[in-house]
């Protein structure tokens, strides 16, 4: 079944938004957490309710990557956002 959408929160997008104007020349990355959505025409949709930006720890510019603390605390949190 092929993803035919993408929903996201006004709270996550705006979350989204802040963190990529947080720098100009540098790639950004975070986590999204959702839950899929299964119509009745066979189409799948995304609902993304969570974002997790996370902080690059190399600053090289052909990579972006995330220590494994920042990681574990944000898959932490995600697990108590969904759970509640």
């Amino acid at each position: 079944m092929a993803l035919t959408g993408v929903k996201i929160s006004e709270e996550t997008y705006l979350t989204c938004l802040t963190h990529a104007l947080s720098t100009e020349t540098e790639e950004i990355m975070g986590l999204l957490l959702g839950d899929i959505e299964y119509l009745e025409d066979g189409s799948a949709v995304a609902l993304v309710w969570w974002a997790a930006p996370q902080t690059r720890s190399d600053r090289r510019k052909d990579r972006v990557e995330t220590n494994p603390e920042q990681l574990a605390a944000a898959t932490a949190q995600a697990e108590i956002s969904s759970s509640s």
